[in-house]
């Protein structure tokens, strides 16, 4: 039980940072830009039992300048603070296609570090499944506690009754 709430709880907190995180990069400077690659790229993980699992996630790469500068920075991510699998290809070549080569996209990127930089902020509802998982756990770890409870109430009960 305890295992179990640890583990909730340390899920709930890593999607209760990150969703901290992505709203306050809502605050980020946004800057225009151009998409210079655009693609899905794959990848194959093999279970214990021999089943593969493939995930997706865009293959992105855009060009920007922060605040005027001269040289040209490039980005990567599509969220500020976390790669983005999933095993929706569909969802992965939607996104690809929306952001073709050679388009013109708003880049937001930190105010301090021009070089950290992603197209979509604020919204990243991956960390929704974090924090649920978190308190899925957690609650379970709860239920566990109870039910270890009343199975203790008969001990008490054994005290009070005459013999």
């Amino acid at each position: 039980m305890t295992i179990t709430f640890f583990i909730g709880f340390t899920v709930f907190f890593f999607g209760v940072s990150s969703y901290i995180l992505d709203k306050g990069s809502k605050k980020w400077y946004r800057t225009l830009g151009r998409v210079t690659h655009s693609g899905i790229k794959e990848w194959i993980r093999t279970d214990s039992e021999g089943r593969k699992e493939i995930s997706y996630r865009p293959d992105l790469e855009y060009a920007y300048r922060p605040n005027g500068q001269e040289n040209e920075i490039i980005g990567k991510k599509l969220f500020p603070y976390f790669e983005f699998w999933s095993p929706n290809k569909k969802e992965i070549k939607a996104i690809s296609d929306k952001l073709k080569e050679g388009s013109q996209v708003y880049i937001f990127h930190h105010p301090k570090k021009p070089t950290k930089s992603c197209l979509i902020v604020g919204h990243n509802y991956y960390v929704y499944y974090a924090i649920s998982a978190g308190m899925f756990f957690m609650i379970l770890a709860l239920v566990i506690w109870i039910y270890e409870l009343s199975e203790d109430l008969t001990l008490v009960l054994d005290q009070i009754t005459a013999r």
